[in-house]
């Protein structure tokens, strides 16, 4: 597959020669005592939607949408204004590496990569990974909010580790390791039934991931109230514990 003038290698790594090693969270480094705590996608501060139009050389712009989630997923639309058959949407697994956001391949389309700047915004890089320019042209989407990701009521996927025993199901989020109860209602036990067929011992988590909304709810044990998914849908289950993140 030829690349394209989107997709691209990441100019912060000088070309690769001194980024080699695993992919880390934004803003890890030498100052940082996280910095060798492989993780993937970076949950803090770059999870979040960002928008906007960038241009296009044969229509008149790109209206583009890119949530990158703090599972390690990316979800990314775009919009090429006035073609026919305008809309292109792809997701997958999104990483960084020193200033590099790279979106995983996704059907047809090659990996892609951005750039991040100040104030939380992300440059599109070209085939030579160089920032996109061109006269009064800006390739920049801009951060908009993550409060939509994770808020009560809040419907999208999520991918984690489940494990369910006795009167307990406890769903950790990838990337985030964010911890939701599973509401009473929804999937909840046909999701049990599953685990406990999908389970290689008691009590060991599984890879999940599900439709799901996110909702409030009073604890079941003690006072106070909690995070919980209400499943709609599970889209997969697998008996290794394994995050996208962890896998090279």
């Amino acid at each position: 597959m030829q690349p394209s003038r989107f997709f691209v290698p990441a100019i912060i790594c000088l070309l690769f020669s001194a980024c080699q090693g695993r992919e880390q969270p934004y803003g890890t480094g030498p100052d940082n005592p996280a910095a060798d705590k492989d993780t993937g996608a970076a949950a803090t501060p770059l999870a979040g939607v960002y928008t906007d139009t960038v241009p296009c050389n044969d229509c008149r712009g790109i209206a583009t949408r890119l949530t990158l989630k703090p599972d390690s997923l990316y979800e990314l639309q775009e919009v090429y204004l006035g073609r026919p058959d305008p809309t292109n949407y792809r997701r997958g697994p999104w990483r960084v590496r020193g200033q590099v956001v790279t979106l995983a391949p996704s059907g047809n389309n090659p990996v892609r990569r951005y750039q991040v700047e100040a104030a939380r915004k992300l440059r599109l890089l070209d085939a030579d990974g160089k920032l996109m320019q061109a006269a009064n042209a800006d390739y920049t989407l801009n951060y908009q909010s993550d409060g939509n990701l994770n808020e009560a009521g809040t419907t999208r996927e999520f991918t984690g580790l489940y494990t369910a025993e006795a009167n307990a199901a406890v769903f950790v989020e990838c990337g985030s390791d964010k911890q939701y109860a599973l509401a009473p209602t929804g999937l909840t036990p046909d999701l049990q039934r599953q685990y406990g067929n999908t389970r290689k011992e008691a009590g060991q988590p599984v890879f999940l991931r599900v439709s799901a909304t996110v909702k409030t709810q009073t604890v079941q044990f003690g006072t106070g109230t909690e995070e919980a998914l209400v499943v709609d849908k599970v889209l997969e289950m697998k008996p290794d514990p394994v995050c996208p993140q962890a896998v090279r």
